[in-house]
């Protein structure tokens, strides 16, 4: 589930429906990564990457997806923390597209038991939809720039 959009489906339907939104599914979120080599880094990237290396630690700590994926997932590293669900929407809505691939669908957005549905309908508008990214690529992209590195 997409809090991102169930959270208020009433304002997340309004919105998807009068704008041109982009969609980057959890299918492809969920190839992106923070790792735990990662936390030197931003143990130096002063107080935001201070930060947001003591939330990992605390995440990590708590949810254990280097045992859930790390260890089960061939395609993610052995010392995934999180994915980066928000950070990669929010660089593609910027502009980034280093190994993105997109295409339009037809969606209608429908609302049944209180969640919304994307819902293939050649009579309805195409929406763009992130279809393709490279994970890796931009796990590093993200960690160079949140660290400040060039």
């Amino acid at each position: 589930m997409d809090y991102n959009i169930q959270a208020d489906v009433k304002s997340a339907r309004f919105v998807i429906e009068h704008s041109h939104p982009t969609l980057v599914p959890l299918s492809v979120t969920g190839e992106t990564y923070l790792r735990r080599r990662y936390l030197k880094t931003l143990r130096r990237a002063g107080a935001l990457g201070k930060l947001i290396a003591r939330q990992a630690e605390g995440f990590a700590k708590d949810e254990n997806y280097e045992e859930k994926y790390g260890k089960t997932c061939s395609k993610l590293p052995s010392d995934i923390i999180n994915f980066q669900h928000d950070p990669l929407t929010c660089a593609i809505a910027l502009g980034w597209n280093e190994g993105v691939e997109m295409t339009h669908i037809p969606l209608r957005i429908e609302l049944r038991d209180g969640l919304l549905h994307e819902i293939v309908d050649n009579t309805a508008e195409p929406i763009r939809v992130v279809t393709k990214i490279d994970g890796s690529k931009f796990s590093e992209f993200w960690i160079d720039t949140v660290a400040g590195v060039a």
